[in-house]
């Protein structure tokens, strides 16, 4: 998303972005909490790309391509680097798209690759470019989309290997290598930071919050979260919401 005029913050376990006119965000399927500020009429220009179809503009150019850190591609939100490249763009795709009715399927498909190949031939966003190259790996890019998708879900490790058509050690093994840690850790860190983020954005109740972000039972969540930010979950709200 390229922000045109007015601002937004988005919200989710990665913590919280705000973004400004002149700049853009990208978001990886999922949840967000999305804050609007009313003192600016708002106005961006959203691009939405399936994964198959990064992958086959990837596969398209890949000899022309380098390889990115793969170490970079843990995020679900990330600001965007706007290069003079990038903001030029962003800015004939709004002009052109304004001044089109009917911009034909040709048309919007090259302005697409186009934008790919902009971040991929660029060093401007490592991150971004990391990712879009990680979909050529696609057991693991499936991998990470189905811890991604199912976060909030009670499921035992057997039932997410299964989820991810692999054995119980095979899972264990790939999601080391791609995670940095052991499923179980990061599931309980990244619900916690979830549960974190509902408690200072929302009114629901510690029950309530307990069962949507995946945990068993609401006594396990506030151990749970006590042992992680030192406080109990209603004194934690008390404190970061006066």
């Amino acid at each position: 998303m390229y922000i045109t005029s007015g601002n937004k913050q988005w919200i989710n376990t990665d913590g919280d972005i705000t973004v400004n006119k002149g700049e853009a965000i990208f978001c990886k399927k999922g949840g967000y909490h999305v804050r609007s500020f009313y003192e600016e009429e708002f106005c961006a220009l959203l691009f939405f790309f399936p994964e198959e179809f990064i992958r086959d503009t990837v596969l398209e150019y890949q000899e022309h391509l380098k390889m990115f850190n793969s170490s970079l591609l843990d995020f679900q939100m990330l600001k965007m680097n706007i290069d003079d490249n990038l903001k030029t763009f962003f800015d004939s795709s709004m002009m052109n798209l304004l001044q089109l009715k009917d911009p034909s399927n040709l048309l919007l498909k090259l302005k697409f690759k186009e934008l790919i190949l902009q971040i991929l031939t660029s060093s401007a966003n490592p991150k971004l470019a990391a990712y879009f190259m990680s979909t050529l790996k696609e057991d693991k890019v499936n991998l990470r989309k189905v811890m991604q998708d199912n976060l909030m879900a009670n499921l035992t490790l057997e039932e997410y290997a299964r989820l991810c058509s692999r054995s119980l050690s095979s899972f264990k093994r790939d999601f080391q290598e791609i995670f940095g840690m052991a499923p179980g850790r990061w599931l309980r860190e990244n619900r916690l930071k979830m549960a974190k983020m509902r408690l200072l954005s929302t009114d629901e109740n510690i029950n309530d919050i307990a069962f949507h972000t995946g945990f068993e039972t609401t006594s396990h969540f506030i151990r749970c979260f006590r042992k992680q930010f030192g406080l109990p979950p209603l004194q934690f709200r008390q404190q970061n919401c006066a």
